[in-house]
């Protein structure tokens, strides 16, 4: 729930936007706003694609290779792809400037490597974008607080919690 003044918001991708309108991180141009939309439809599709495999799956460590091994390349490589063809040279999803897109970009890039330790090793272009937003002044402080959640179903360390 986010509460501001007299506004309660309780779903997570209505705060995002609502943030963005507010901080004007939903990009500088048309094309920017539509990448934007566009890799946050892309990252949501990827995280219903992996809560509905997770729910069906034993969640037993070869359960876990086996999705590492062919189902998660098929999620992200053409999320690599899209990434790549954005045709600028800054390392932000929908443009020249930092959007909401490049947090929901890196919570869903980040989460695949806290479950999937060695998911990134074949995309290193996400791998790259990880680094470089993890480089930024309050993530870099977040990523090491109390407050960051362990992985959905796995732990920091890549190990299933609770026991299978």
């Amino acid at each position: 729930m986010y509460s501001e003044s007299d506004l309660e918001i309780p779903e997570t991708f209505a705060i995002l936007n609502h943030l963005g309108r507010k901080y004007g991180m939903l990009g500088d141009t048309e094309v920017a706003r539509v990448r934007c939309d566009v890799t946050i439809e892309i990252w949501r599709d990827y995280g219903n694609r992996i809560a509905h495999t997770f729910g069906a799956l034993s969640k037993s460590e070869a359960d876990r290779k086996r999705f590492v091994g062919e189902e998660l390349p098929e999620l992200l490589n053409p999320i690599e792809i899209y990434y790549g063809a954005r045709g600028t040279e800054t390392p932000y999803w929908a443009g020249e400037v930092i959007t909401i897109a490049d947090f929901v970009a890196f919570d869903m890039i980040d989460g695949a490597a806290s479950q999937f330790p060695d998911a990134l090793a074949r995309f290193p272009a996400l791998k790259t974008f990880r680094a470089h937003f993890a480089n930024r002044p309050n993530i870099e402080r977040y990523l090491v607080s109390s407050r960051r959640p362990d992985a959905l179903f796995y732990g920091s360390n890549g190990k299933i919690y609770p026991a299978a």
